[in-house]
């Protein structure tokens, strides 16, 4: 035999045998086996990326609708916003701020807005009836707005307009002298 013969021979796969009757064919059926379960698996890979998006999807649309969060008893909010404050704390504090009054309907809106002056004045008020220490945290920012709402709400009691529902402090700053 030439070398080039004897090295095919020697490398060479051996033929496959039919297997003998009564012998167990473990490595087929392993095969077999292996090559159901591989589309088995992409199957069940890709319809679980489909059921998450689709979870995905219905968690989306059944978010609440912030807009609808005022239908039903209560009215949307009629912010009524005065412009910047300027005033003194009772220690010599100089403040600046900015509020918004939430009305209970239009026609408390449009009075508030055409009692600005007034609005103001009161505001500042609110500011000098406290001290520096007393606006501190967001238990003095509370004070402040709740002593803000009380002025008002008797100011337009008295010229009988109905109560604000709320007063929020958009920002505050204050500077010592």
């Amino acid at each position: 035999m030439s070398p080039r013969c004897e090295f095919a021979a020697h490398w060479a796969m051996p033929a496959p045998q039919k297997p003998k009757p009564g012998s167990k064919t473990k490595a087929r059926t392993a095969t077999s086996a292996a090559s159901v379960a591989r589309p088995l698996v992409t199957i069940a890979v890709i319809g679980a990326v489909i059921g998450v998006l689709v979870v995905v999807a219905a968690g989306v649309s059944s978010v609440v609708n912030p807009r609808s969060m005022f239908s039903g008893s209560q009215s949307k909010p009629q912010w009524v916003t005065p412009g910047e404050v300027r005033a003194t704390t009772r220690d010599g504090t100089l403040v600046r701020l900015r509020v918004a009054l939430d009305a209970p309907d239009s026609s408390t809106r449009s009075a508030l807005e055409s009692r600005l002056q007034q609005v103001g004045l009161l505001l500042e008020v609110s500011v000098a009836a406290l001290s520096r220490s007393d606006l501190a945290g967001a238990e003095g920012l509370a004070r402040l707005a709740h002593e803000m709402l009380q002025r008002l709400n008797a100011y337009l009691a008295s010229e009988g307009v109905a109560p604000l529902r709320s007063v929020a402090i958009q920002d505050l700053w204050y500077t010592t002298r």
